[in-house]
């Protein structure tokens, strides 16, 4: 395999860094970090070029939040100036690894993606048989630092490259821990060997992508398979012979493990191509293509949360019209035109507030209290005590002066309020008897009635 040498003066080339910082902000110029990056972007850039060319670059420490759906992932950002180097140095490496990738190796690359991938498949299901799937089994968290690192070596042999190569490896956050252990190893193995690249990183895409790129060529040079298609660590592949596949997954498993890592013994099927797969999102027949039933129950999801939140002045029109497009735009890759034309009659978003929705007596209650005037009452009798009025905002929240109530509202709209799923709902404040009352979000994330304000803290 050919090595590629004197790259480092291309990588901090001004012109280099000029264009990794505008392909940095690209869809995120209106957050707070990338205005602050470009409000004094020449000076930056310099200072960045200037660390690097005295090697006194240093990574800085992730922000990381987890997401559930469609399954439970740790995603990590680097700081905006590690973003913008990540982009200087795969401007200089995306050529030559994607020279050296398998055709069919469809992530992360022009021209590839999902909708490739899925088209692909299909055009295969078409010539054979049988179907053999596989997945590897907590991919980003399991990558072997020293692995990776060796093949860089092997296509790379700049050194102040694989410097910044191994230190931005290196740098990576701590990731979910995998205690695997496999032929050779002591007991501490597993816990002294570095692994696990963030998810949410440019490079980390590129060089998982690398990483399993052999894999690519042993599958169809080696053992012979013509039929193959792979997505990142999902990958699928297609042959006449059932016996044949079913032989390749044992030297599959060999080859994997000789990476560290471990099939998903769970998701690893052979079947036949007539029986469809579930790949990229889609379920796909030799014939036709259909949405994942999941991908439907979310968006459906989803569609309840924008009525609700556009007939509250959440959402404008321009962001319920991206939201649509860009399922629609996923769908459109599949055979759902009687999806969408069933879909598309519940697409009616109203102002007025009288969209009709489906809700539990719990977001009743919400509902109801939100509904109550907010005018003073009547004044009562002045010696009666402050201690025995109750105001009741709705049968099932009452609250006593001076005391917290027991009964309380729950989540509200969108089971968290009527912000976005996940978001902190706003405080809310009731006059009564020239007091002021205020609703806070407690540590379950419900609304509880608490005491009256102090007079020092009174808005009115």
């Amino acid at each position: 395999m050919k090595r590629y040498g004197n790259l480092w003066e291309k990588l901090i080339s001004w012109e280099n860094l000029v264009l990794a910082a505008r392909k940095a902000q690209l869809g995120k110029r209106d957050r707070f970090c990338v205005q602050k990056f470009n409000f004094d972007q020449e000076r930056l850039l310099i200072q960045l070029q200037k660390e690097l060319q005295e090697g006194t670059y240093r990574p800085g420490k992730f922000t990381t939040h987890w997401i559930s759906e469609p399954k439970k992932r740790m995603i990590s950002a680097a700081p905006y100036n590690d973003r913008v180097v990540h982009h200087a140095l795969m401007n200089i490496l995306e050529p030559i690894l994607d020279r050296h990738f398998h055709p069919d190796s469809y992530a992360c690359r022009k021209n590839k993606g999902t909708h490739a991938a899925a088209n692909r498949l299909q055009h295969l299901m078409q010539r054979y048989k049988y179907a053999l799937q596989c997945d590897i089994e907590k991919f980003f968290p399991s990558i072997d630092h020293d692995i990776l690192k060796a093949k860089f070596r092997r296509l790379i042999k700049d050194k102040n490259v694989l410097s910044l190569m191994d230190l931005i490896v290196d740098s990576s956050n701590k990731q979910e821990p995998i205690l695997k252990w496999f032929d050779g190893d002591d007991l501490f193995t597993p816990l002294y060997r570095r692994k696990g690249l963030p998810i949410g990183n440019l490079t980390s895409q590129w060089f998982a992508n690398w990483f399993l790129n052999d894999l690519d060529h042993y599958i169809t040079s080696r053992l012979g398979i013509g039929g193959y298609v792979r997505y990142c660590d999902d990958f699928i592949l297609l042959h006449n012979d059932r016996t044949m596949l079913k032989d390749t997954i044992t030297k599959i498993r060999k080859h994997v493990n000789g990476k560290r890592m471990f099939l998903h013994e769970r998701k690893v099927s052979i079947r036949p191509v007539r029986a469809g797969l579930t790949f990229v999102g889609y379920r796909i027949w030799p014939t036709h293509r259909l949405l994942k039933k999941e991908n439907v129950r979310r968006f459906r999801r989803r569609l309840r949360w924008m009525k609700i939140a556009y007939a509250q002045r959440i959402l404008d029109w321009s962001d319920v019209k991206l939201r649509l497009d860009s399922w629609l735009g996923h769908a459109k890759h599949a055979d759902t035109k009687k999806l969408v034309r069933i879909l598309s009659k519940n697409w009616k978003f109203k102002r007025d507030g009288t969209v009709k929705v489906s809700c539990s007596s719990r977001r009743q209650l919400e509902q109801q209290c939100q509904q109550l005037p907010r005018s003073e009452p009547q004044q009562q009798h002045a010696r009666q005590s402050q201690q025995q009025h109750r105001f009741s905002c709705c049968l099932a929240l009452s609250i006593h002066l001076g005391r917290q109530a027991q009964n309380r509202t729950v989540y509200g709209l969108c089971e968290r309020g009527i912000e976005s799923p996940g978001s902190v709902p706003e405080l809310r404040f009731i006059r009564y008897r020239s007091q002021i009352y205020v609703l806070l979000p407690d540590r379950l994330s419900r609304f509880g009635a608490e005491i009256p304000v102090r007079s020092e803290y009174k808005i009115a």
